[in-house]
């Protein structure tokens, strides 16, 4: 079985070279804490979309935090950014924080006919954020006991298919939030 950690020190080291990634680490708090709980955890700024109503769909800058866990789980962090006049980036709203289970991988994304993968994935409420850092990262703080003894073979592949991309076209002019815009 392939490891996601086989990939992630050259994955991670492309986004650590970026001076606003690492400006990010030292501003955003909840990048900051995303990295305290989760070392293993890669970041990017990506484009995006959001609905700030009444002013309706506007172009952001989605800041992304994500991490593999027991080869089996990819906990995302997601939050609006924008960067201030002095060069510092700040958040536009609240995080969103994600988890997907993946169930199965049967074909990567280069196979033909792929991806073909089996997941879910959960979104948590307001406040379940500053729970999980509050109990240093235990998701049953937050409602979700995670099966820690069930690796999933080709892992490593679902984890590389759904990197995000720096700059992602809207699938079909439809403005997904991440983590479903890179899982489809």
């Amino acid at each position: 079985m392939n490891s996601a950690d086989d990939h992630s020190d050259d994955m991670r080291a492309e986004y650590m070279d970026d001076n606003e990634i690492a400006s990010g680490l030292q501003c955003l708090p909840p990048a900051r804490d995303f990295h305290r709980l989760f070392p293993n955890a890669e970041h990017a700024i990506v484009e995006a979309q959001r609905d700030f109503d009444p002013d309706g769909w506007k172009p952001v800058r989605e800041w992304i935090s994500r991490s593999h866990l027991h080869d089996r789980y990819v906990i995302w962090l997601v939050v609006a950014v924008e960067t201030a006049a002095e060069g510092t980036l700040r958040e536009l709203e609240k995080p969103s924080l994600y988890a997907v289970e993946v169930e199965k991988v049967e074909k990567g994304r280069d196979e033909r006919d792929g991806p073909l993968w089996e997941f879910g994935c959960w979104q948590f409420e307001e406040g379940d954020w500053q729970q999980l850092v509050a109990s240093g990262g235990d998701f049953a703080a937050v409602g979700l006991e995670m099966r820690t003894d069930a690796p999933v073979d080709r892992f490593a592949a679902f984890w590389r298919d759904t990197r995000p991309n720096r700059k992602p076209a809207p699938l079909g002019g439809v403005a997904l939030r991440a983590p479903l815009r890179f899982s489809s």
